[in-house]
């Protein structure tokens, strides 16, 4: 192989290696669950990415909101999706945005993430 061969390989690796960082598609920047929610209120409103085990899901009958747990070796975190719901035991790299249902004395009640994009790490 050519040196400009190798030399196109290699950008071209590195461009996909890029654009999957930025689409969220490679579990890079991942929070320990536990770092998330002692950190939630001044996470409020702020994009965050996770990395878990769904160990639970939920719909609510007449209504479009799905929402499912993920769990990581520090603790679960509830997800609120548009989406279909992931299959139980299925490990998942989740972007979303950190949403308190109130704050009382500086700790977070009712966390949770609404997802803006999952990605599948594999099945369960």
């Amino acid at each position: 192989m050519s040196g400009f061969q190798n030399s196109r390989t290699w950008v071209a690796g590195l461009a996909s290696i890029l654009l999957f960082t930025q689409c969220g598609l490679l579990p890079f920047d991942t929070r320990p669950i536990n770092e998330i929610r002692q950190s939630a209120p001044s996470l409020e409103g702020k994009s965050v990415k996770v990395k878990g085990k769904v160990v639970d899901t939920t719909q609510l009958p007449f209504m479009g909101t799905r929402f499912y747990k993920l769990q990581d070796p520090t603790g679960e975190l509830w997800v609120t999706t548009q989406d279909p719901l992931p299959a139980l035991g299925d490990t998942l790299v989740v972007a979303g945005v950190l949403h308190n249902a109130a704050v009382l004395g500086g700790s977070s009640m009712g966390i949770q993430v609404r997802e803006s994009h999952r990605t599948q790490v594999s099945r369960g």
